[in-house]
């Protein structure tokens, strides 16, 4: 893979997460395929086609209740035509609900693959499954509940 390519894909994955976190619905949308494909929750949330990705993001996240952030690290790239690639980043996030006293955290690997369209690469499948997931109290921190990917059993 070239560098343009890389640092095109990562500016891509980047815009991701920032128009994620601020509910820039619009700017967040151009950034797919018209046939992408999601998946979250560990597949528990899965879609198929920009607009059902689109909806379950904004119905999800839309209230200015809910504040994200979202980071995406450590990418690894492969080129695997000329016009596609494929990628896994190491993602830290923190969701949360001041009013009700809530927020969930954790991190996570992102399985993605990009296409380049007109000149332009773009997500064609995003999703991921998570290393941990932590629950709490917003106000004092503590721990409500925790799940590892490691675990037997989730509590």
């Amino acid at each position: 893979m070239n560098l343009d390519d890389a640092a095109a894909i990562c500016a891509l994955k980047y815009a991701y997460f920032r128009h994620l976190d601020s509910k820039e619905w619009d700017a967040l949308e151009g950034l797919f395929t018209e046939d992408a494909t999601a998946s979250y929750e560990d597949g528990k949330s899965s879609f198929t086609g920009r607009a059902a990705i689109m909806e379950f993001l904004v119905t999800s996240m839309a209230t200015h209740d809910l504040i994200s952030m979202h980071h995406g690290h450590h990418p690894e790239l492969r080129l695997i035509t000329e016009d596609s690639a494929e990628g896994t980043w190491y993602l830290v996030d923190r969701v949360i609900l001041p009013k009700m006293d809530y927020e969930i955290g954790g991190t996570a690997f992102y399985s993605d693959r990009y296409v380049r369209e007109a000149g332009q690469w773009k997500i064609s499948h995003t999703g991921y499954v998570r290393v941990f997931e932590e629950h709490r109290t917003y106000s004092t921190g503590a721990l409500l509940k925790f799940n590892s990917r490691f675990d037997a059993s989730p509590s």
